[in-house]
């Protein structure tokens, strides 16, 4: 058996699983399960954080504890299956083939949960019982075959692993996985060397693929969106140009890999893409596996400059050198979403400046933000909050905009020297942002640092720390010096006041109109007070400030 080198966390990880697993502790779901259940702990790691490295060490603590009992490592496809299997030739770790599985004693068994299903009771009969059960992408385990396989082997200890701990419903974990270890954000990891930074360009909010994406209706059995319906509006030639084009713009000459809807747009990529002169294939589950390991293993030759794929490399997939990622599927499935940019952010100790591109082409930063933005694991974890994502209301506003920009827009650029910076050289540094003009749209730079890529119809001089910016005729919001937007462009105009720090409007917000605003009232992100006199609830002047 091969000695697991562990960094630092993982290290932690690991004892902090054993704690869990050893500690006799009567917790509420004990009482209603009885006591003589084995101890259970889901793990929250990132993605390219080396979850499998922890579970191989798991897994060797408990042979080297339990002298009788099997490991069962359980999946939810084949393809992570075979994943894990090579995880454990990595490490010299034997464990049963299928065929053998009741033909001989063995203490490991990586099986799928479908597997599982249809020889549960064989393996009964032949006394195989797992002392340890291991789910592997244990977000999906609230299936109801995991529920049944813990249910049958309830004096095993249960270790979940997965980088995002929620479904697209509120769920709560808590009934197969009495304890939650969750992670410091992706950002630490990043900070720390351990993730590689990012470089993330979107479409823009009124292009024609977003705005085509905000008005998809249909749904699946999952909760996500129809995948008829997405295949109908964006496997379509203009859009899978547009495709290429970023490519070409923001990742030329890179390795990558590509998120498709479905085996259709997927094939439709790769073959414009190869016919553009990008070396492309195509993959899904209903590609050979010898054929899929034989394009992976090109790809990680540099043979292949691209692997579009449907649902294969979301999950599970290790490859370093990989130097961008595309999204070609929308998602509203925050799980999904994470596993896909996740592929992009394993280091590379060969290329030790790797900083990858997150291509959206979908609109997925609207739904969810940047992969490092703090999440609440433990309320999802709880079934308080679910892991789906939604346009904001102001995505959806396309009333007098102007015409569709589709320019990607940078909403991340990795600098190594603003990461070093302290508070203070920061804040020194964003002093110098100034308003600047190219082809006609406006954004915000220091020097030759562009701080925000030109996409706004206007944006006027700083006053203090705000700025106001225009994305259409009356459609005007604020800006702070980073580039991020205060409020929303919901009004028709506005004025900032120096002293003191307020905005003035002599025009009623324009997300309600007239009719719809009465004076005093809350909006969701902030509050207006009305300095003019209510006759009949209705304001007699149309005036209002903002506090800053």
């Amino acid at each position: 058996m091969k000695k697991i080198k562990l960094y630092d966390y993982q290290q932690r990880v690991l004892e902090d699983i054993i704690h869990v697993l050893t500690t006799k502790e009567i917790t509420r779901f004990r009482k209603k399960k009885g006591y003589e259940e084995g101890n259970s702990v889901i793990v929250q790691m990132p993605t390219g954080t080396g979850k499998t490295y922890v579970m191989a060490s798991v897994v060797k603590w408990f042979l080297d504890n339990y002298e009788k009992g099997e490991v069962w490592i359980v999946a939810h496809r084949r393809e992570l299956v075979e994943q894990m299997q090579q995880t454990l030739d990595r490490f010299c770790l034997d464990y049963g083939e299928k065929e053998t599985v009741l033909k001989a004693k063995v203490r490991i068994r990586v099986l799928s949960i479908q597997w599982l299903g249809r020889h549960i009771g064989e393996l009964k009969k032949a006394d195989c019982t797992p002392g340890m059960i291991v789910v592997d992408e244990a977000h999906h385990a609230l299936a109801r075959s995991y529920k049944d396989l813990f249910d049958r082997n309830r004096d095993a200890l249960k270790l979940g692993m997965t980088a995002t701990p929620c479904r697209m419903k509120k769920e709560s974990f808590g009934m197969l996985f009495e304890r939650l270890i969750s992670f410091p954000s992706t950002k630490e990891f990043i900070k720390n060397g351990y993730l590689a930074p990012y470089d993330y360009v979107v479409i823009g909010q009124y292009s024609q693929d977003q705005l085509t994406i905000n008005s998809l209706k249909g749904r699946g059995s999952d909760g996500d969106y129809s995948i008829k319906e997405m295949d109908e509006k964006l496997n379509v030639p203009q859009s899978i140009k547009r495709l290429y084009e970023s490519v070409v713009k923001h990742a030329d000459g890179k390795k990558g890999i590509v998120y498709a809807i479905d085996i259709d747009h997927a094939q439709m990529i790769a073959a414009y893409y190869k016919a553009m002169g990008i070396k492309a294939v195509a993959l899904d589950s209903k590609t050979p596996a010898k054929t899929r390991l034989r394009m992976v293993e090109a790809f990680r030759k540099g043979e292949l400059d691209c692997m579009v794929n449907v649902n294969l490399f979301d999950e599970g997939f290790d490859c370093p050198d990989v130097e961008y990622i595309q999204m070609a599927r929308p998602t509203l499935s925050l799980a999904k979403y994470l596993q896909m940019v996740g592929r992009g952010l394993r280091i590379n100790h060969k290329q030790k400046d790797k900083v990858c591109m997150i291509i959206d082409n979908v609109g997925n930063y609207r739904k969810f933000g940047l992969p490092d933005r703090e999440r609440n694991w433990s309320s999802m974890y709880a079934g308080l909050r679910a892991g789906k994502g939604t346009i904001p209301p102001s995505a959806k506003k396309t009333k007098n905009v102007i015409v569709p920009n589709n320019d990607m827009v940078f909403v991340a650029q990795y600098n190594k020297k603003k990461m070093e910076q302290s508070s203070k050289q920061r804040y020194e540094y964003l002093q110098g942002v100034k308003p600047f003009e190219e082809s006609g749209r406006w954004g915000l730079r220091v020097g030759d640092d562009i701080i925000l890529q030109p996409v706004y119809r206007k944006i006027h001089d700083f006053i203090g720390g705000f700025a106001v910016f225009e994305i259409a005729p009356n459609r005007v919001g604020i800006l702070i010096r980073n580039g991020k937007v205060y409020y929303p462009a919901d009004y028709q105009e506005i004025k900032i006041l120096w002293q003191p720090c307020l905005a003035h409007t002599e025009c009623y917000p324009y997300r309600g109109g007239e009719t719809g605003y009465k004076m005093g009232i809350f909006l969701k992100f902030f509050i207006i007070k009305a300095l003019a006199r209510v006759i009949s609830n209705i304001p007699t002047k149309r005036e209002c400030v903002m506090n800053l």
